[in-house]
């Protein structure tokens, strides 16, 4: 008795000191205003330490207000009571067997900044007796160290405890195997965890264990919970996910001498048709790597074999994976590039230059570096004229993702020619959801809407004969550009004009309804 009562008494002791920290610090003139990190929980059993990690944006005192949960840093160990500096601050939150209970113990940790003191942790504490332990493949005990989480794979884990359990609460980016795992007494429960895309995170990012993600294992009775970090190193250093400015990877791609004028000539590498699609300035690709770290490979294909491009003349502009492909200018003649994109770690392993990269006879790259390909371009003097108004319109989804259009009078001709009065064959096709959001650019040479006010310059309509309001704005390139939401009744039909003469048609589909699929619903605006 009176050894927990002298226990006590330091604990008291501590909190005074906390206070009397608060007081003094009170009286800085240039305190800044403390900023709290959000409520975390930990929970683990008796002889556990938990690493815990917050920000502190001034000076700062932790402390704790159970017996049996004492706080440890650096050489400090052992204590109630813990301060220090502005900045990112890792300690342990020590749980001890000190008045057991057999029921879950609850502790807080309560952070003083600016002469405020607001709770930002609770540590949980097992009854006595219940235990639980996670091992990796290896048979590595990481309940305290963390489970690591897969890319493009479950990595697999296995628990071992004297109760019944369930995993009870996992981050929103790391996908559970199966969706969920229950476990029986003194029997082992295998379980695997994969990296979830489109949670808020990015795959190309390592997650740290001072990330603070947990999964959280609680017993069937709410007597025991364990809390284990989870980790994520990153996609593999060799991967690199590319999403193409088209549905086709292997499209021959034509540029003008200018190199304003980027347009999907029809062919293919691999021998098979694309369709005719047209960027203005720049071709825009996503590149997901590790870290964001890769390197442009350029090869120029000249007649007697390929060879590296030291021009600088193909660029990639952008950040954090949104790059937009550029080419310069080009006086007279042509010339033809394969163009690259190899992650860091990959480019660093060529010890003889990027002839590794080429097969014996130089004339074409090896198939091992066909998941890294982004275009073959040619450029040259267009043969069509200046005033060549056809071109696809450009459209991207949510701002960034290009959406493919195909020119195609068979299906929308007519009811376009009865409806809008246009007989033309510059129709072109697209599909997207439902309630997503277009970015429009008609690709209409020398069209200026400011101009056409009072004749009209474009008519916007779904399936249900209503209209579609479609707001107008300038890109960075002074193109104009539209925003529609699609609605409903698709298709829609965007009808572009020339001082109230349609030039040019944009119908978008929803997915599912099919190019070449008859629609009821245009009957509708028929009549």
């Amino acid at each position: 008795m009176k050894t927990l009562i002298s226990k006590y008494w330091l604990v008291l002791m501590a909190l005074v000191s906390v206070t009397l920290f608060t007081a003094c610090s009170s009286d800085d003139d240039d305190a800044v205003t403390p900023v709290f990190p959000q409520v975390q929980t930990i929970a683990g059993e008796a002889g556990a330490e938990l690493d815990f990690t917050f920000d502190a944006n001034e000076s700062w005192s932790l402390s704790s207000d159970k017996i049996w949960c004492k706080l440890v840093q650096g050489e400090k160990a052992d204590a109630f009571v813990l301060n220090g500096t502005a900045g990112k601050q890792t300690i342990k939150g020590k749980i001890t067997a000190d008045d057991a209970s057999k029921d879950m113990s609850v502790a807080q940790l309560f952070l003083n900044m600016g002469g405020q003191k607001v709770a930002i942790a609770e540590v949980k504490r097992s009854a006595a007796g219940y235990k639980l332990q996670v091992f990796d493949a290896a048979g590595n005990d990481i309940t305290e160290t963390g489970i690591t989480v897969g890319y493009n794979v479950y990595t697999k884990f296995t628990v071992k405890s004297n109760y019944r359990f369930a995993v009870t609460n996992t981050p929103a980016w790391v996908d559970l195997e199966g969706g969920f795992l229950v476990g029986t007494p003194n029997k082992d429960a295998v379980g695997g965890v994969s990296f979830k895309e489109n949670q808020g995170v990015s795959a190309k990012y390592a997650i740290a264990k001072d990330g603070n993600y947990t999964i959280t294992f609680t017993s069937e009775d709410g007597k025991a919970a364990v809390t284990v970090p989870v980790i994520y190193n990153g996609m593999t250093t060799s991967t690199m996910d590319v999403t193409y400015p088209t549905s086709s990877q292997w499209a021959v791609w034509n540029v003008s001498l200018d190199g304003k004028v980027f347009t999907q000539n029809g062919s293919s590498l691999t021998g098979g048709d694309t369709n005719d699609f047209t960027f203005y300035n720049f071709v825009p690709f996503k590149i997901n790597t590790l870290n964001d770290e890769y390197q442009l490979v350029v090869f120029e294909s000249k007649e007697n074999g390929l060879f590296e491009d030291t021009s600088g003349a193909v660029k990639l502009k952008g950040e954090k994976g949104d790059v937009k492909l550029t080419i310069e200018p080009l006086s007279n003649g042509s010339r033809e590039f394969l163009v690259y994109a190899l992650p860091q770690s990959v480019y660093a392993t060529f010890e003889n230059g990027l002839d590794e990269m080429l097969e014996n006879d130089f004339t074409s790259v090896k198939s091992d570096y066909d998941r890294y390909f982004l275009m073959d371009v040619v450029q040259k003097e267009a043969n069509s004229s200046a005033d060549d108004q056809s071109a696809a319109p450009t459209i991207l989804k949510m701002s960034y993702l290009p959406v493919e259009c195909k020119k195609d009078k068979s299906m929308y001709g007519s009811v376009i020619s009865e409806v809008f009065g246009y007989n033309g064959d510059e129709i072109y096709v697209a599909q997207s959801e439902v309630g997503s959001s277009l970015t429009v650019n008609p690709n209409i040479k020398d069209w200026d809407p400011t101009t056409m006010m009072e004749t009209g310059y474009l008519t916007v309509m779904d399936s249900d004969g209503k209209d579609v309001y479609a707001e107008p704005s300038m890109d960075t390139n002074n193109n104009w550009v539209f925003f529609v939401k699609v609605p409903a009744a698709t298709p829609i039909f965007m009808v572009f004009k020339d001082n109230g003469t349609p030039v040019k048609v944009l119908v978008v589909e929803s997915p599912g309804e099919g190019m070449s699929k008859k629609h009821t619903s245009i009957r509708k605006i028929r009549k």
